[in-house]
């Protein structure tokens, strides 16, 4: 990710559009908005649109946007690691680390090196996420995440794990389908090339994301919100166990029950169908 403090993005030989989302804020894409109006600019006029902190991709950093519009399938080099494969992860514009690529898991993880060097708080009390593993069940704390960039794909940031995993020598972290579910994900082990195509051809999308996206969200909090409730209920002895406090779960709980309202608010902003809020 590439940032200046004023811009020039240069339309030679192509057409961009600038356009205000419902917030107010400024983008500048190669491809129209999916609704309202917009100021566009064509290559052949060799014209410039000037302003302040866009990403390498034309758009305003402060609108934080979801994932680009474009039709057009990304490609991502990958990094062979025995039987693995590593893909090269930007945060928040601050660090950069190879995270471990598992299209089998739900959810993200950094380990605390990384989210240090991204400037992410993270301390004791944060709330925490009730997670299941091979060895045993563990309640990390959870941290957000303003953006991510995969090569010069930006994507809309979003609740990520924090935990002390040892992936391996180099590996910062774990990239799991969270921040991919806006796109159909495949993988060219010969080439070592992840392929990346928006969903958005498969069928609508509400506020940017397709109906898998807004599926999972919703199942995510109450998920999540129901875990902890139960976890509320276990006897002193088997919290002293995994070192959590009551304190701590109702903060935690709070928090997801916060977040489930914010996003109630965005589904109704953005017109979301109710099957899709289930």
């Amino acid at each position: 990710m590439f940032l200046c403090g004023a811009w020039v993005v240069s339309v030679e030989g192509g057409t961009l559009y600038q356009w205000k989302d419902r917030r107010g804020m400024v983008h500048v894409t190669d491809v129209p908005p999916p609704s309202g109006s917009y100021k566009v600019y064509k290559g052949e006029r060799n014209e410039s649109i000037q302003g302040r902190d866009v990403l390498e991709n034309g758009q305003n950093i402060e609108s934080l946007p979801a994932p680009t519009k474009s039709s057009r399938a990304v490609y991502v080099p990958l990094r062979r690691a025995g039987s693995h494969f590593l893909v090269r992860v930007g945060i928040n514009g601050r660090a950069e680390g190879f995270f471990l690529l598992d299209t089998g898991a739900s959810m993200t993880v950094l380990n605390p090196e990384i989210a240090r060097e991204a400037g992410i708080p993270w301390d004791g009390t944060l709330p925490i996420m009730p997670l299941k593993t091979a060895s045993g069940a563990i309640f990390p704390p959870i941290v957000h995440v303003d953006r991510f960039t995969l090569g010069r794909l930006s994507l809309a940031g979003g609740d990520v794990v924090v935990h002390d995993i040892r992936f391996g020598k180099g590996v910062a972290g774990l990239l799991g389908m969270d921040l991919l579910s806006d796109y159909k994900v495949t993988l060219d082990t010969e080439k070592a090339t992840l392929i990346l195509k928006p969903v958005l051809q498969a069928g609508p999308t509400y506020g940017g994301h397709s109906r898998k996206w807004w599926r999972r969200k919703f199942g995510f909090y109450r998920h999540t919100i129901r875990a902890l409730e139960t976890l509320r209920r276990a006897s002193d002895r088997v919290l002293e166990r995994y070192r959590i406090s009551r304190k701590r779960i109702d903060k935690s709980i709070e928090y997801y029950r916060d977040r489930l309202d914010h996003l109630k608010r965005l589904a109704e902003d953005d017109l979301v169908p109710l099957e899709w809020r289930e």
